[in-house]
């Protein structure tokens, strides 16, 4: 989100249309006692919500999916909103999380840390610094890399995870136009890589995702040449979708 991209190439969108229009009626006769004027006005509520039963009926929401494309997205476009909603719900989450990683003999300095950059992701986020965003949320991730390896042992599951992390290391220093640092992390992206790829029991039954995956590598690794912005976050969105369905 903070490039605006998605990880699918469309978007949903929805829209109302009404398909039809029911005529109103108007009443007749100018003249009539106190007991036709009490029934024309009972009359009159009943039609108008007949109307109104019709009118919903005649109304359908529409549903479809619109290309968004990565080569035309504004980068500039960022759903500040949304973001500062979900790193609230993770702000308000982490005192529990706390406890579940104390119970499972989680790192204190890890902990500690996590903390630390959680409140600067909140700072960075609240004052919509995309830049400092980016490096915080980079840290946190590298943590919650951490908490897994501490956690789960297969080792599969591990390379995986942090070929993400190397991968997520590139993209956040895309804003700084550093492509020496992109370079360096995406050339260990790939190194990680092979062991999953060498790892016959994880790869079992994925064996395809997986090789997938490693041509997504190289491909990225291939275009980091052209020194471009557009490319790159082409190359990644098809990349971590890629990682992400392993």
């Amino acid at each position: 989100r903070l490039n605006d991209i998605t990880l699918k190439n469309y978007m949903i969108t929805t829209e109302e249309i009404q398909i039809g229009e029911k005529s109103s009626q108007s009443s007749s006769g100018s003249s009539g006692s106190k007991n036709e004027e009490s029934g024309n006005e009972k009359n009159q509520s009943s039609s108008q919500k007949e109307d109104s039963s019709q009118s919903e009926k005649n109304s359908v929401t529409v549903s479809s999916m619109e290309s968004k494309s990565i080569l035309d997205l504004d980068e500039t476009n960022i759903d500040w909103g949304m973001i500062k909603n979900e790193i609230e719900t993770l702000n308000e989450a982490w005192s529990v999380i706390i406890l579940d990683l104390t119970s499972v003999n989680a790192d204190n300095n890890d902990i500690l840390s996590f903390s630390t950059y959680l409140n600067d992701s909140l700072l960075s986020i609240k004052n919509e610094n995309k830049k400092d965003t980016l490096n915080n949320l980079t840290k946190l991730y590298s943590l919650i890399l951490k908490f897994e390896q501490q956690i789960d042992q297969n080792n599969g599951v591990q390379n995986v995870k942090q070929a993400k992390a190397y991968l997520i290391n590139a993209y956040s220093l895309l804003e700084q136009d550093d492509w020496a640092g992109i370079e360096s992390n995406v050339s260990s992206l790939d190194t990680t890589f092979k062991n999953v790829v060498n790892d016959l029991e994880y790869i079992k039954n994925k064996e395809f995702k997986v090789n997938r995956t490693y041509v997504l590598i190289k491909e990225l690794q291939n275009s980091l040449a052209y020194r471009d912005r557009k490319l790159f976050l082409v190359k990644y969105s098809n990349l971590m979708e890629s990682i992400n369905s392993l």
